[in-house]
């Protein structure tokens, strides 16, 4: 039966709330994609949801691809029916959570944005696209935000120079800003290392917001070398053993889902910023698939204990519980 000989309410109610975004047969093609994904496809496409729905390929495909439709009054639209619900309304509390995604295209050639690249999903260089996301959390609920489309400086002009040019750091910054500008209530951004370069920290900071994030193994921090009585930037590798070997006795021990963490806590500074930071000194896996023994946590809350640093720093793992949801019931790749 084609879908819409059927009349189904609450479908069609929720798809009224997106009637103004689009022309007449544009929302019939939106409509269409609503009840597509609904069915119970894994890894659902074009071509499965117009099979099931009897509808033209070739119309669903355009509506997708060229129609002039316009993404950031769509997704604005969807945020504002989320928050006028009881049950995904966004309350106190919650936290933006950056990060990125790929989808593998081993075979694509002509695909936009599929290039050798690092793909996060293997760790490794592949070709693939990348989305560069935010996601709201909150009580263990979590909403996606908004997507950055990523391609690389080989696809412009001018390189890095082109004035089309977004990096991924670039493309974080306009997430934080969006979520700021739809009054998203959050009370950190959470992100990893790879996202806590000195310029996205210090945009950050500067708008009188919180983070939390993991820095890079690299990154210098301002320390007070106990045996020397000298400060300087310091490696964190040499922190560490600074640490174990001096101030263990200053090291707190708290369990977590039964791993044993000890954190030694400072304020201090990165380097390239200019504003103080709380740091957190994690020696022990997170879990115990966790093949790291040391990471270092920061955040600009100068009052954060140790304990909820990590345990606020852990929830950042909502955004790949979201993406594999969003890959394997929405058609996300």
């Amino acid at each position: 039966m084609n879908t819409f000989s059927a009349s189904v309410s609450i479908i069609n109610k929720f798809c009224d709330n997106f009637k103004k975004t689009f022309s007449k047969k544009q929302f019939k093609a939106f409509q269409s994609i609503v009840y597509g994904l609904i069915l119970e496809y894994k890894r659902a496409n074009i071509s499965t949801i117009t099979k099931a729905l009897n509808t033209d390929y070739q119309k669903l495909q355009y509506f997708l691809s060229e129609a002039d439709w316009n993404y950031d009054e769509l997704n604005a639209q969807r945020i504002q029916v989320l928050k006028n619900q009881r049950t995904t309304g966004f309350s106190k509390n919650g936290l933006l959570i950056i990060d990125d995604t790929g989808v593998l295209k081993p075979y694509a050639s002509k695909t936009e944005g599929a290039r050798y690249q690092h793909c996060p999903v293997l760790g490794d260089r592949a070709v693939c696209n990348i989305g560069v996301a935010s996601c709201f959390s909150v009580h263990g609920r979590y909403i996606p935000l908004d997507l950055k489309f990523y391609k690389t400086e080989s696809e412009f002009a001018l390189g890095k120079e082109d004035p089309e040019f977004r990096s991924k750091l670039d493309f974080a910054k306009e997430l934080i800003q969006g979520a700021c500008d739809k009054n998203i209530p959050f009370d950190y951004v959470l992100f990893d290392s790879w996202y806590s370069a000195p310029h996205v920290l210090t945009f950050i900071n500067d708008k009188g917001l919180k983070f939390i994030s993991e820095i890079k193994s690299d990154r210098k921090v301002y320390f007070k070398n106990p045996q020397t009585q000298r400060a300087y930037f310091m490696q964190q590798d040499e922190l560490v053993k600074l640490i174990r070997k001096n101030l263990w006795a200053k090291v707190r021990v708290f369990k977590h889902h039964g791993q044993l963490l000890s954190v030694y806590a400072f304020e201090s500074r990165l380097n390239k910023t200019h504003f103080p930071v709380k740091v957190f000194v994690v020696l022990g896996g997170l879990s115990d698939k966790d093949d790291r023994d040391i990471r270092v946590i920061v955040t600009n809350d100068l009052n954060m204990s140790h304990k909820r640093a990590v345990k606020t720093y852990l929830e950042r793992w909502a955004i790949e519980r979201l993406f594999r949801e969003l890959k394997d019931s929405l058609c996300f790749d």
